[in-house]
């Protein structure tokens, strides 16, 4: 195709950006896939399409550690994307998440009894067997994300994940007991954002950015439905933008730890 694709301009840009960050010249990537430079350029503007077959030796040539893998798939492979699969592996890889959850408690810091009642409530075709899958892998989304080294992880929280229970008191009790102690040992920045509070920039609904060494920032938008992320510096500034006055109209996180206290002792 000669003609300018968005889908292949979307992909090209990121091909560029990765070549450009491994040091390498279009001339080298072209020997290594068998063709001019001037192919792999109509590529980089979005005039042509990279070949699938060859989109994994292209990230290990590169050493973008799968990300223009996962970018090919959610561009051009939609219905077949593991989205929720994709976050996860690219949060445990980053250097820093700031997230913001208008309605639950982030999948990586939730409980297994608070996952339980958040995913069976909102998939009640699920089998248990498949909702005990969801929940398995949320634990271990939370041992990835929160070890030792993990990457610095700073959430906002909007008032109602805590103010309308989603399930028996125990069960906000044990998931705001982890919390809390997450905040207090520093291994998270929680801010709780008052429902009070304007003007609120997470209207539109839950998001996460993500940044990484030697990668372009990424912010992924999720729905109810699935979710998708966008390198593009244009998402990413605004996307910015928006958790940034979050965070400054949100409580302290010393506040928002007295707060989630307070909100314990109403489920006692």
């Amino acid at each position: 195709m000669n003609g300018f694709d968005p889908r292949h301009g979307r992909f090209g840009q990121a091909l560029a950006k990765a070549r450009q960050r491994a040091g390498k010249k279009q001339p080298e990537l072209g020997r290594k896939l068998g063709c001019s430079a001037g192919h792999i350029s109509h590529i980089e503007n979005g005039r042509r399409k990279l070949d699938e077959s060859v989109v994994s030796d292209v990230d290990d040539f590169l050493g973008a550690k799968k990300r223009l893998v996962r970018l090919y798939e959610e561009i051009y492979q939609a219905g077949r994307v593991d989205w929720l699969g994709n976050l996860h592996r690219t949060q445990i890889e980053s250097e820093m998440v700031r997230e913001y959850q208008a309605n639950l408690f982030p999948g990586p810091l939730q409980q297994p009894k608070y996952a339980k009642v958040a995913v069976s409530s909102g998939g009640p075709w699920l089998s248990k067997k498949e909702i005990q899958q969801r929940v398995d892998f949320r634990a271990r989304w939370q041992k990835d994300l929160l070890r030792e080294d993990g990457p610095r992880y700073h959430v906002v929280l909007d008032d109602v994940t805590v103010v309308r229970p989603i399930g028996p008191p125990e069960v906000m009790r044990d998931q705001i007991d982890a919390t809390v102690k997450l905040a207090e040992t520093g291994r998270i920045v929680l801010q709780m954002h008052g429902w009070d509070q304007h003007p609120h920039a997470g209207l539109d609904g839950p998001f996460t950015l993500i940044t990484s060494v030697g990668a372009p920032d990424m912010v992924h938008v999720e729905s109810i439905y699935g979710g998708s992320q966008s390198d593009t510096a244009h998402d990413v500034r605004n996307f910015g933008m928006l958790f940034s006055t979050l965070q400054a109209t949100a409580r302290s996180p010393q506040q928002s730890i007295a707060f989630l206290k307070e909100m314990r002792q109403k489920y006692e």
